[in-house]
């Protein structure tokens, strides 16, 4: 499944040689399309590693994540409170700009894999959202 996995990042071509069983993988809904698609790295690929140190959830309802790279450096972002995993890596991804994939740890919760690709960040840490009025 990995090799397929990076054989459809490469080029998504390469699908139609998959066996029937990985063109449909739909893993908890979440299917080799959206993980292709996703800048999450594969366990034992080559990629940054990111920390996400916190997530908070502010009045809005949005998350503000604080990110750190492997340097020390770190990052603010707020993201909508529906936002994925494949937000969270294409915002570091981005940030990093010389990788198309990323690994993000979030303590205490791991590293979510390409295919955790559409969870959502509030799903990944169990934080509990406040109720609208």
């Amino acid at each position: 499944r990995e090799v397929v996995l990076e054989a459809a990042r490469q080029d998504w071509s390469a699908i139609r040689y998959a066996a029937h069983e990985l063109k449909d993988d739909t893993e908890g809904g979440r299917g080799i399309r959206e993980a292709a698609a996703s800048h999450l790295a594969l366990a034992g690929s080559s990629a940054p590693v990111f920390t996400v140190q916190d997530v908070v959830v502010q009045e809005s309802g949005t998350l503000q994540v604080v990110a750190h790279s492997l340097a020390g450096d770190s990052k603010t972002e707020v993201f909508l409170a529906h936002a994925t995993l494949a937000d969270v890596a294409g915002w570091l991804a981005e940030w990093h700009g010389r990788s198309r994939t990323v690994f993000v740890d979030f303590p205490g919760h791991g590293a979510p894999a390409p295919w955790d690709c559409t969870k959502t960040i509030v799903e990944w840490t169990g934080l509990v959202l406040p109720l609208g009025p």
